[in-house]
């Protein structure tokens, strides 16, 4: 578990997403390793599922690798899961590859919060992490909405996500 206390509550700035599937298709885009394979991370990442539990106290750990062909593991603990609705994970380890020169690794734990809500185009995608330093949250915003665009455009057609 986070504590709260150890660092000031630094987050992305809220983001959102509209995705043209419905909540339940969205949602199953978090939650299931082979898609999750083809839309997570930032521009230029690939990602391997190692373990995912989408459940109260279910982990899971992904591996990224960077353009230049390193690797590293991004994982954490689920806090709250509410299909097709709502994801809450803590980030215990994340992935520090790639990052631009002078910015602060993340080295503490963070969290997610990731609302999924109807909209007449879609599904509106509405995400906030938090307990991050504040070079890193505007890395991981940036980071954020490229996974969100690139799941985006697998489920318009652009490319297959199942």
């Amino acid at each position: 578990m986070i504590d709260f206390s150890y660092q000031a509550d630094v987050q992305t700035k809220p983001i959102s997403y509209t995705v043209r599937a419905t909540p339940e298709e969205v949602f199953t885009a978090w939650v299931t390793p082979s898609m999750v394979e083809k839309w997570w991370g930032p521009d230029g990442f690939t990602t391997r599922v190692l373990n995912l539990t989408a459940e109260v106290g279910g982990s899971f750990a992904f591996e990224m690798t960077a353009p230049d062909g390193s690797s590293c593991v991004m994982s954490g603990v689920y806090r709250r899961v509410d299909r097709p609705k709502f994801l809450n994970f803590e980030v215990h380890k994340h992935c520090n590859l790639s990052l631009p020169h002078g910015t602060e690794p993340q080295k503490n734990s963070s969290l997610v919060e990731v609302v999924f809500r109807s909209s007449e185009l879609g599904t509106v995608v509405s995400l906030t992490h938090t307990l991050l330093n504040p070079d890193y949250a505007e890395l991981a915003a940036i980071s954020w909405a490229q996974s969100l665009r690139c799941m985006e455009a697998r489920f318009s057609g652009s490319a297959n996500l199942i």
